[in-house]
């Protein structure tokens, strides 16, 4: 499989995705979101190998994983159509308090983020608030959705700065683009399938991808002077200063810069891990892990409250060195990703297998979560959000993946109780003053009466 063909296959699989989830337009976009962000890891550095790939190295492994990467997307195309096939009809719009659903989880969900950071540090209790806290997104998904669908644009405009906080909060205090990168992908793809034109929404996710990669060219380039700000403790005041600067220094991302196609390779190429350890595999430097991972992954499932002795952790540098035999910084964030996880576990059936239950989980969540939106359930809207939330990591490993789902569910059983009781507290209210108000003089008997 070339690596033309392969990119166009990734290509054309956002494009019949997108036609699924619009035929009855019953998607908040999250299996859009999740392949969007898998190609986004992917695609961009093949590009710049198909174009560059006399400045660039490596481009023989670029192109073996591209094609485990577009098998993989074609395939949990399928398993979301599947997935999506037994649900039941889109029912009439139930009556729910919305607006203030929308302004319940946003500010819950800033909260977590924000203001009670220290209690993420707590085993399992950490993670179930970490995973929680993406509730936030639901509120901004759904209250966007609805004033661009009005056409309203003071409430189109508050909730794209309630969106905008995430990344920008997270570029000031980790120096990281990628988290609130993430989010940014969630919401707008939501808005994808509730957008009328199918070609508008094709052209606007040409133009966002576009932008997107160009927004990382920069960052990639300043990225340095960000983080020995942010990781030196320096004020908030010159940390705005710095980033002031890599936005004045914007430029569109050309293919034809040396510059720019080196950061798509860096950073946007997990292609070279994939390669690398397929070839591995098959020079017989190290074996396939037959599931080992994937047992792992199972196991992560256990709160670390209940075993505190659990030999799985979050996080995938130790794989990716054993299987690629590279030696990684430590101070470096190294995914082990989907595509790679897959692969290394039983080669390409491994590959076929795995992405197609992803898809199905992915349809399963992503339109039982609108159903229950619009029957008025909004509490299990969220039991079925935050898990397909926490699902979205392409990058991740399936230890992080399965236990931050856990997480995740654990989370939102919380949110929906809390949720149902802050519905229920002004029917409390009222009923209680109903007892304990004075009666009108017109209900005691005309003996009574002086």
């Amino acid at each position: 499989m070339t690596l033309t063909f392969s990119i166009v296959a990734c290509l054309s699989s956002i494009l019949w995705l997108l036609w699924i989830l619009r035929r009855d337009s019953c998607s908040f976009g999250l299996p859009l979101a999740y392949l969007f962000a898998l190609l986004l890891i992917h695609v961009p550095g093949a590009i710049a190998h198909l174009v560059g790939g006399d400045v660039l190295r490596h481009s023989d492994l670029t192109e073996v994983s591209m094609g485990f990467t577009a098998i993989g997307a074609l395939c949990y195309v399928g398993g979301v159509y599947f997935g999506r096939r037994s649900a039941p009809r889109v029912p009439a719009l139930g009556r729910a308090d919305r607006k203030g659903f929308w302004s319940f989880c946003l500010l819950c969900g800033w909260l977590f983020t924000f203001g009670l950071i220290g209690l993420q540090k707590i085993p399992s209790i950490g993670a179930a608030f970490n995973k929680g806290a993406s509730i936030w997104m639901l509120g901004v998904l759904l209250g966007l959705r609805a004033a661009v669908q009005s056409v309203d644009p003071k409430r189109a405009g508050f909730w794209l700065g309630a969106l905008m906080v995430h990344p920008v909060v997270g570029l000031l205090f980790s120096g990281f683009l990628s988290y609130g990168a993430t989010a940014v992908i969630i919401v707008i793809s939501s808005l994808a399938i509730s957008t009328r034109s199918y070609w508008r929404v094709v052209v606007g996710i040409v133009v966002i991808g576009y932008v997107t990669l160009s927004v990382f060219a920069v960052y990639f380039q300043h990225r340095r002077a960000i983080r020995n700000q942010v990781w030196g403790g320096a004020a908030l005041e010159d940390r705005i200063a710095t980033l002031t600067d890599t936005a004045a220094d914007f430029q569109w991302l050309d293919l034809s810069n040396d510059k720019h196609l080196k950061a798509l390779d860096l950073r946007l190429n997990q292609n070279y891990f994939v390669g690398l350890a397929s070839q591995r595999i098959q020079d017989g430097q190290v074996s396939y892990l037959y599931g080992r991972s994937v047992w792992e992954g199972l196991l992560a499932v256990i709160p670390r409250a209940l075993w505190p002795d659990k030999p799985v952790f979050g996080g995938s540098p130790a794989i990716v060195r054993e299987m690629t035999g590279l030696h990684l910084s430590e101070r470096t964030s190294w995914g082990v990703g989907n595509v790679m996880e897959f692969h290394i576990n039983f080669g390409l059936p491994g590959v076929i297998v795995g992405f197609f239950c992803l898809g199905v989980v992915f349809g399963w969540l992503d339109r039982s979560a609108v159903l229950a939106e619009r029957s008025g359930a909004l509490d299990r809207a969220i039991l079925f959000f935050l898990p397909a939330v926490a699902l979205i990591e392409p990058n991740g490993s399936l230890v992080e993946l399965s236990g931050g789902t856990a997480a995740a569910l654990g989370a939102a059983i919380a949110w929906g109780a809390l949720w149902n009781y802050w519905v229920r507290r002004p029917m409390m209210f009222r009923r209680d003053w109903r007892r304990l108000r004075i009666p009108d003089t017109a209900s005691f008997p005309a003996s009574g009466r002086r």
